[in-house]
């Protein structure tokens, strides 16, 4: 029994670890820190500016030899709780600050972008984007029974002003064992857990956002590239990222980044897809597995994700690059 205590308790603090990644202020930040290395001026640049000074950091730090993934223990949740996550919300820059560890998602692999608008009624970068980085990773190394767990975290940059950030991810489960990175769409809702663990931290959370399992994509469509605001914003609630059917790899165990590597440039790597106006009302608070398959198939092709260049995976990509967090909070 005492067993099943510690292994229900360190499951629950494991479930914690899966919603912080989607959580950006459910802790006050005091004493904010300054950007480790922010270029002087580097706001001002151009969108393709700052791409260029983000992947030279990239390139120059790129692994010689790939690290192996972070495991996620009791440890590493600690002192993910002691750092301010709330910093990931409130901190609108491209650069980590000092001190900042990624605890979840600490490995992966990144490319630049552009986004190539389809015919679409939505504003903002919706309607293109020329220059950004995609970085796709997995929550932790998968040991101990940990499943898979795919996530994407998508930065499109503005001539003048801050990017906007998306992340996104297949479920708070991932996807058992199976290593094909590319087998399912992510988005950047998901459904509420069903385990104990998950319902427990989920009503915890309701404190912070009325669906803590949401990132908001708003942001998206208030800004274009060149920096202008949009008078009249059009913006879905949901998206999803479907990856290409050209991209399938193995689902035996191995090291995803070794296939990212063998995507070639100018590949449509992901559609994203808008959940239409018709489901203005769905209540997400009772949003399951079983419905995504609906809102997927009813979902409108909005723009292709296209890789302008290799993949790579370095200590900047892990440690060093910055994604914003955007709760939903009505």
């Amino acid at each position: 029994m005492k067993k099943k205590v510690i292994y229900g308790a360190v499951c629950t603090l494991a479930v914690f670890a899966s919603i912080a990644y989607l959580i950006d202020d459910f802790q006050s930040d005091s004493n904010p820190r300054f950007p480790a290395s922010t270029p002087e001026n580097y706001k001002a640049l151009s969108a393709c500016e700052k791409q260029e000074v983000l992947w030279k950091q990239i390139q120059e730090s790129a692994y010689k030899q790939l690290p192996d993934y972070k495991a996620l223990g009791l440890t590493q949740i600690i002192g993910m709780g002691r750092q301010e996550v709330a910093i990931k919300g409130s901190r609108f820059d491209d650069f980590a600050p000092k001190g900042w560890t990624k605890f979840l998602h600490a490995r992966a692999s990144i490319t630049k972008v552009k986004i190539v608008p389809h015919q679409n009624k939505y504003s903002g970068l919706f309607q293109g984007a020329d220059c950004g980085l995609l970085r796709l990773s997995l929550t932790s190394a998968v040991k101990s029974g940990r499943p898979v767990a795919p996530g994407l975290a998508l930065k499109l940059l503005r001539d003048g002003t801050f990017s906007t950030n998306v992340s996104a991810l297949v479920s708070l489960d991932g996807q058992d064992q199976d290593y094909n990175f590319f087998k399912y769409p992510m988005s950047n809702i998901v459904p509420i857990g069903t385990s104990i663990g998950q319902k427990l931290v989920h009503k915890i959370f309701l404190n912070a956002s009325p669906y803590p399992e949401e990132l908001a994509i708003r942001g998206f469509a208030e800004l274009d590239q060149k920096g202008h605001l949009v008078t009249d914003v059009r913006s879905p609630r949901q998206v999803f990222f479907v990856p290409s059917e050209k991209l399938t790899f193995s689902s035996d165990p191995h090291d995803v980044r070794n296939d990212f590597v063998t995507i070639p440039v100018n590949t449509v790597i992901y559609q994203i897809r808008a959940v239409p106006e018709k489901y203005k009302d769905f209540n997400y608070a009772d949003y399951a597995p079983e419905n995504v398959k609906r809102l997927l198939q009813d979902s409108e092709l909005v723009a292709d994700v296209v890789t302008t260049s290799e993949f790579v995976s370095s200590s900047f990509g892990d440690d060093g690059i910055f994604f914003r967090h955007q709760l939903k909070h009505r």
